[in-house]
């Protein structure tokens, strides 16, 4: 699925929290959003699924604009899973997953044998076949996450839009989420804090004060350069020579005073 936003802003009282942001993603692109701590990551993606009020600008998913289409029909096309999504405390893990199949559910269609195993396929994909029968209340923080996932998984939708989805998570759960998202058949856009992992991404856009302020591939974003100047610590580009990839190493401005890419 196709997503494209045009001069998309939004503001709270008197504070513009995002300005004019205007991007075009691919279908089956994985596009990643990073930016410092209030830059508007989160509430671009809240704009992307039209959940906010009174935004300015417009969202097309495949040209259609989304103001003109249903709550269930834009269900049927995009999960959202947000950073501090909560849900029923009683619920268990599978009647939470099992609420992803909803937009597609009717009178005339209830659930059945294939909503079930499109279930089964989303608890097995994030690990959490063991806790199918566990109530909400008893999850971590990280289970929790991972059940959200579920649920979007098995939402089946063209789009899946994700804001810091490894959050709570430890570094086997991290790893293998970001395995599931790269294997998925469907749009994702997901804003990410660590920028190692946001080097995944085939293509990245870095937030700052509520603009877009560069998009491109994760080498064209993340510069030493533009990471100094927007998130004020030092990196140093590292190869590891087991997957010929890149890392980043990163340094606070105080313990690299003679670093070449110091920003005064």
């Amino acid at each position: 699925m196709k997503l494209r936003a045009q001069s998309l802003g939004w503001t709270s009282g008197r504070k513009t929290v995002v300005d004019d942001v205007s991007l075009e993603i691919g279908s089956g692109e994985t596009f990643g959003i990073v930016g410092p701590n209030g830059s508007g990551k989160s509430t671009l993606l809240r704009l992307l699924t039209g959940l906010l009020p009174r935004a300015s600008g417009q969202v097309y998913l495949d040209d259609s604009p989304l103001t003109q289409l249903s709550r269930r029909a834009i269900a049927q096309r995009v999960a959202f899973v947000e950073q501090m999504a909560d849900t029923t405390e009683a619920l268990r893990v599978r009647d939470a997953v099992e609420l992803g199949r909803t937009p597609w559910l009717s009178a005339l269609a209830p659930f059945g044998p294939e909503d079930r195993r499109i279930v089964n396929d989303a608890l097995v994909a994030t690990d959490l076949v063991h806790l199918t029968d566990r109530t909400w209340s008893t999850l971590s923080g990280g289970e929790r996450q991972r059940a959200h996932i579920a649920r979007a998984v098995a939402q089946q939708p063209g789009l899946l839009i994700l804001d810091e989805p490894t959050n709570h998570l430890d570094i086997h759960h991290q790893l293998s989420l970001l395995r599931l998202v790269s294997r998925l058949s469907v749009t994702v856009v997901m804003a990410l804090h660590d920028l190692n992992q946001a080097l995944r991404c085939d293509r990245l856009g870095i937030m700052e004060q509520g603009r877009l302020v560069a998009c491109g591939s994760p080498a064209q974003v993340l510069t030493p350069q533009r990471i100094a100047a927007i998130f004020r610590v030092h990196v140093t580009p590292l190869h590891d020579p087991l997957d010929n990839t890149t890392l980043f190493r990163f340094h606070a401005f105080e313990d690299t005073p003679r670093h070449p890419f110091s920003v005064r």
